[in-house]
């Protein structure tokens, strides 16, 4: 799964049958005709007024943020959700004022940053980003190199390994940093990693997908990186950009952007080749079965692809991500209210 997937997708809360979704689980493949999505809300501590859903990962593991009443702005926490119980997982040490959750793994270890404030300038908050991860029920900053600033972790495989970037010798450009589950408390530098890559997701076979602004006009290419080697994904076809937002099993997910700043939705398959996707605007997330979360172009609702196909358009609140059991994840307004809070709609 990959990190900072928010693509953000308003629509209508409530109950949506998915037609042609015989391909959303493997599993299911043999006897599904129909899928019926309904939102189910997670429960919240006591006191908590909005949250989301973020990450997903196996064994009924999420993870997300949950907000609280504050003096100037509402408090931030990380939670942590194992099937139905949920861990209030805090705030960052020394970096409290905000933060956000960009992974899990199916040992319930959330990655993120948390918002130190620094000061302010003509009325505008001044702050700077600090990497963390959770351990035994709470938050703590990961180890940065001297001088690194507004450093974000974004990807946690399933031994722990983490990843994600910031700015360290080279003021311009984002550089990759690696936490290795087997040394805490160390952070490394990865070699081989284009200038600017901005960490988008880490596959199980030890494959990490970034974005990378390499130059002063910001054109963004999409590559994947392995044992020290990055190759560039094809650019799309009438594309001048190319971003990734997720990858797994092999399919990588992005967008493409033409000269004239029009956005469209890619996958890329295990050939390599760079397909759009019929009437999509962005994606978000792809699952190990190669199911597509994201955006349509015109509807601007939740559309669910399985590879080039789309399977259905949903009207679900605003969906994030997406299981490998075909289960979304997101932010839903409970009947009778406005406030939004983590919600998951699995498919039956």
């Amino acid at each position: 799964m990959s990190p900072m997937r928010r693509v953000i997708m308003p629509v209508v809360a409530g109950v949506v049958a998915a037609t042609a979704v015989a391909a959303l689980a493997p599993s299911a493949q043999a006897d599904a005709r129909s899928c019926t999505y309904r939102p189910s809300q997670l429960p919240v501590p006591g006191g908590a007024t909005a949250g989301s859903v973020t990450a997903m990962a196996g064994g009924g593991i999420s993870a997300g943020e949950i907000e609280f009443p504050g003096s100037v702005i509402a408090q931030t926490h990380a939670a942590l959700w194992s099937g139905d119980k949920v861990t209030d997982l805090g705030t960052v040490p020394g970096a409290d004022y905000t933060l956000g959750v960009n992974d899990v793994n199916s040992s319930g270890v959330a990655v993120g940053y948390g918002w130190e404030l620094t000061g302010s300038s003509e009325g505008w908050p001044l702050g700077e980003d600090h990497p963390f991860r959770s351990r035994d029920g709470k938050l703590e900053q990961l180890p940065v190199p001297a001088g690194a600033h507004d450093v974000v972790a974004r990807a946690v495989t399933a031994n722990g390994d983490i990843y994600g970037d910031g700015y360290g010798a080279d003021p311009n450009h984002r550089t990759v940093y690696f936490w290795p589950a087997d040394k805490p408390g160390t952070v490394t530098t990865p070699a081989g990693f284009p200038v600017g890559s901005r960490v988008e997701g880490v596959d199980t076979d030890g494959t990490v997908a970034v974005t990378a602004v390499s130059d002063i006009e910001g054109t963004t290419r999409a590559y994947l990186w392995k044992g020290g080697t990055a190759k560039a994904l094809a650019m799309p076809a009438g594309a001048t950009n190319s971003t990734i937002s997720a990858i797994s099993n092999g399919t990588v997910v992005g967008d493409g952007q033409t000269a004239n700043f029009n956005r469209f939705a890619v996958l890329w398959g295990k050939d390599g080749v760079a397909k759009k996707l019929p009437d999509a605007y962005g994606t978000s997330d792809v699952n190990s079965g190669g199911l597509i979360v994201g955006t349509s172009a015109r509807a601007r609702a939740v559309t669910l692809w399985q590879g080039t196909t789309t399977v259905a358009t949903l009207s679900a609140g605003r969906v994030y991500t997406v299981g490998d059991d075909a289960t979304l994840g997101g932010a839903n307004a409970p009947a009778g209210t406005q406030a939004s809070f983590p919600a998951l709609w699995r498919c039956s």
